[in-house]
């Protein structure tokens, strides 16, 4: 089993939660099955389809994507992947469309946010605003790709050998990591359950948490993970020798 990972940004965006923020998606090449991939960047982003023609790939190569979570900076590429089945959580995009259905119909969305728990303190009040717009203007179920194409977690579905989940919700609502075991070694494709390498120890981004303290218990349990560990918007890194794997095919 080969892994690469790239990195993707959105820079021509005025939303704070996606401009300039690097995220991660993880190509995995599997025998006997071919490649997939986990999360697929910010909406609008050319970078996701330059990135794959490095590497010598286009989407219609792909027969899988997984996405680690339904927040939109790791399903913007999917409609890209028109040959590939689509793996997400029922829970995550049902929670999903009823946000932004509780955001459109809110007299006063903040305090709806509020109503759920998220964005108390009085400097968060922007980044609640940001997420009111992103969630106006890319809502989650207009991004997951093509519905013919869409399977469940929920539903167990058969995963090429060596790959299967790890929930770690707290991030979001049914946050999932998946694990990638090969022959010597094994990874774990984070995504935001745990987002970066060290922030979390002090975390800065509770505010987009949809549950802070599970986050925590969840990104701690992950991060001593005795392999190789890919975070969301973070670089792989190998946590037996504490070295960062950048731009390197990892072998497992």
């Amino acid at each position: 089993m080969k892994i690469k990972t790239i990195t993707t940004a959105r820079h021509d965006t005025d939303n704070l939660i996606l401009r300039d923020v690097p995220v991660n998606s993880t190509i995995v090449d599997i025998p006997d099955f071919g490649l997939t991939i986990i999360d697929t960047g910010s909406p609008d982003n050319s970078d996701l389809k330059e990135e794959l023609e490095d590497l010598g790939y286009t989407p219609d190569d792909f027969r899988l994507v997984i996405n680690t979570h339904l927040h939109v900076d790791h399903i913007g590429g999917n409609p890209l992947f028109r040959n590939a089945r689509i793996l997400i959580s029922r829970k995550e995009l049902d929670f999903e469309v009823d946000l932004a259905r509780l955001l459109k119909e809110s007299l006063d969305p903040l305090a709806a946010l509020h109503s759920l728990g998220r964005y108390k303190e009085e400097n968060s009040s922007e980044l609640a605003q940001q997420l009111i717009n992103l969630v106006n203007e890319y809502p989650a179920a207009a991004w997951i790709g093509d519905w013919n194409h869409i399977g469940f977690f929920e539903d167990e579905p058969k995963l090429p050998e060596g790959m299967s989940f790890l929930q770690a919700p707290g991030h979001s609502v049914d946050s999932r990591a998946v694990l990638l075991k090969g022959k010597t070694r094994i990874a774990i494709a984070a995504g935001d359950a745990l987002y970066h390498r060290d922030l979390w120890k002090k975390d800065l981004m509770s505010a987009l948490h949809y549950n802070a303290r599970q986050f925590q218990h969840n990104a701690e349990k992950i991060a001593h993970f005795p392999y190789v560990i890919i975070p969301g918007h973070d670089h792989a890194f190998d946590n037996l020798t504490g070295e960062y794997l950048f731009d390197s095919e990892i072998v497992i």
